[in-house]
Protein backbone atom coordinates (compact mmCIF):
# COMPACT_ATOMS: atom_id res chain seq x y z
CA UNK A 1 0.00 0.00 0.00
CA UNK A 2 1.41 3.37 -1.00
CA UNK A 3 2.38 5.86 1.65
CA UNK A 4 0.23 8.87 2.41
CA UNK A 5 1.68 12.04 0.92
CA UNK A 6 2.42 15.03 3.12
CA UNK A 7 0.67 18.37 2.93
CA UNK A 8 2.67 21.15 1.32
CA UNK A 9 2.08 24.79 2.21
CA UNK A 10 2.19 27.36 -0.57
CA UNK A 11 1.49 31.08 -0.75
CA UNK A 12 -1.32 30.26 -3.17
CA UNK A 13 -3.45 29.11 -0.24
CA UNK A 14 -2.65 32.04 2.02
CA UNK A 15 -5.77 33.82 3.31
CA UNK A 16 -3.65 36.96 3.89
CA UNK A 17 -4.53 37.05 7.59
CA UNK A 18 -1.22 36.51 9.40
CA UNK A 19 -2.57 34.72 12.46
CA UNK A 20 -4.76 32.39 10.40
CA UNK A 21 -1.96 31.57 7.95
CA UNK A 22 0.30 30.71 10.91
CA UNK A 23 -2.43 28.40 12.22
CA UNK A 24 -2.93 26.77 8.82
CA UNK A 25 0.82 26.10 8.58
CA UNK A 26 0.76 24.55 12.06
CA UNK A 27 -2.24 22.38 11.12
CA UNK A 28 -0.30 21.16 8.06
CA UNK A 29 2.73 20.41 10.27
CA UNK A 30 0.66 18.48 12.84
CA UNK A 31 -1.10 16.56 10.04
CA UNK A 32 2.26 15.62 8.53
CA UNK A 33 3.44 14.38 11.94
CA UNK A 34 0.21 12.39 12.20
CA UNK A 35 0.89 10.77 8.81
CA UNK A 36 4.43 9.88 9.97
CA UNK A 37 3.18 8.46 13.30
CA UNK A 38 0.50 6.40 11.56
CA UNK A 39 2.85 5.02 8.93
CA UNK A 40 5.49 4.17 11.54
CA UNK A 41 2.88 2.36 13.65
CA UNK A 42 3.92 4.70 16.42
CA UNK A 43 2.29 4.78 19.84
CA UNK A 44 2.21 8.56 19.41
CA UNK A 45 -0.63 8.23 16.88
CA UNK A 46 -3.49 8.95 19.31
CA UNK A 47 -1.47 11.67 21.03
CA UNK A 48 -0.91 13.47 17.72
CA UNK A 49 -4.60 13.05 16.80
CA UNK A 50 -5.53 14.65 20.13
CA UNK A 51 -3.15 17.53 19.43
CA UNK A 52 -4.64 17.98 15.96
CA UNK A 53 -8.23 17.97 17.27
CA UNK A 54 -7.36 20.42 20.05
CA UNK A 55 -5.52 22.80 17.73
CA UNK A 56 -8.21 22.54 15.05
CA UNK A 57 -10.85 23.55 17.61
CA UNK A 58 -8.82 26.65 18.55
CA UNK A 59 -8.23 27.44 14.88
CA UNK A 60 -11.91 27.10 13.93
CA UNK A 61 -12.86 29.48 16.74
CA UNK A 62 -10.26 32.06 15.69
CA UNK A 63 -11.19 31.78 12.03
CA UNK A 64 -14.89 32.16 12.81
CA UNK A 65 -14.12 35.29 14.87
CA UNK A 66 -12.25 36.81 11.89
CA UNK A 67 -15.23 36.08 9.64
CA UNK A 68 -17.73 37.38 12.20
CA UNK A 69 -15.81 40.62 12.77
CA UNK A 70 -15.61 41.16 8.99
CA UNK A 71 -19.35 40.42 8.65
CA UNK A 72 -18.57 37.68 6.12
CA UNK A 73 -21.92 36.57 4.63
CA UNK A 74 -20.78 32.94 4.34
CA UNK A 75 -20.08 32.57 8.07
CA UNK A 76 -22.99 30.21 8.84
CA UNK A 77 -22.19 27.85 5.95
CA UNK A 78 -18.47 27.91 6.80
CA UNK A 79 -19.17 27.18 10.47
CA UNK A 80 -21.44 24.29 9.44
CA UNK A 81 -18.50 22.77 7.51
CA UNK A 82 -16.32 23.07 10.62
CA UNK A 83 -19.03 21.36 12.69
CA UNK A 84 -19.39 18.52 10.16
CA UNK A 85 -15.63 18.00 10.23
CA UNK A 86 -15.57 17.76 14.04
CA UNK A 87 -18.50 15.29 14.01
CA UNK A 88 -16.73 13.11 11.41
CA UNK A 89 -13.49 13.06 13.39
CA UNK A 90 -15.41 12.10 16.56
CA UNK A 91 -17.05 9.27 14.58
CA UNK A 92 -13.63 8.01 13.41
CA UNK A 93 -12.14 8.24 16.90
CA UNK A 94 -15.05 6.33 18.40
CA UNK A 95 -14.69 3.52 15.84
CA UNK A 96 -10.92 3.46 16.33
CA UNK A 97 -11.34 3.37 20.11
CA UNK A 98 -13.83 0.50 19.82
CA UNK A 99 -11.11 -1.66 18.34
CA UNK A 100 -11.31 -0.95 14.63
CA UNK A 101 -7.70 -0.04 13.82
CA UNK A 102 -8.45 -0.31 10.07
CA UNK A 103 -10.20 3.07 10.28
CA UNK A 104 -6.84 4.63 11.17
CA UNK A 105 -5.69 4.98 7.57
CA UNK A 106 -9.13 6.17 6.41
CA UNK A 107 -9.14 8.76 9.19
CA UNK A 108 -5.64 10.05 8.39
CA UNK A 109 -6.41 10.34 4.67
CA UNK A 110 -9.72 12.07 5.45
CA UNK A 111 -8.02 14.58 7.79
CA UNK A 112 -5.30 15.39 5.28
CA UNK A 113 -7.62 15.65 2.27
CA UNK A 114 -10.26 17.67 4.14
CA UNK A 115 -7.73 20.09 5.58
CA UNK A 116 -6.15 20.75 2.20
CA UNK A 117 -9.48 21.06 0.36
CA UNK A 118 -10.92 23.34 3.05
CA UNK A 119 -7.85 25.58 3.24
CA UNK A 120 -7.41 25.85 -0.53
CA UNK A 121 -11.14 26.05 -1.30
CA UNK A 122 -13.65 27.26 1.27
CA UNK A 123 -11.16 29.45 3.14
CA UNK A 124 -10.40 31.28 -0.12
CA UNK A 125 -14.00 32.56 -0.13
CA UNK A 126 -13.53 34.60 3.03
CA UNK A 127 -9.97 35.52 1.98
CA UNK A 128 -11.34 37.11 -1.20
CA UNK A 129 -14.11 38.82 0.77
CA UNK A 130 -11.56 40.29 3.20
CA UNK A 131 -9.27 41.38 0.34
CA UNK A 132 -12.13 43.24 -1.37
CA UNK A 133 -13.19 44.82 1.91
CA UNK A 134 -9.70 46.12 2.71
CA UNK A 135 -9.05 47.41 -0.81
CA UNK A 136 -12.02 49.82 -0.66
Amino acid sequence: MAGISHLQWSDGISVRVDGIDVQHKKLFEITNRLIDAFEAGSGDFLEVISELVEYTTIHFHDEQMVMMNAKFPGLAAHTAEHDKFIAKVEEFLQAYGEGHPEVGRTMVVFLKDWLFAHTSGLDMEYAQFLAKKTSK
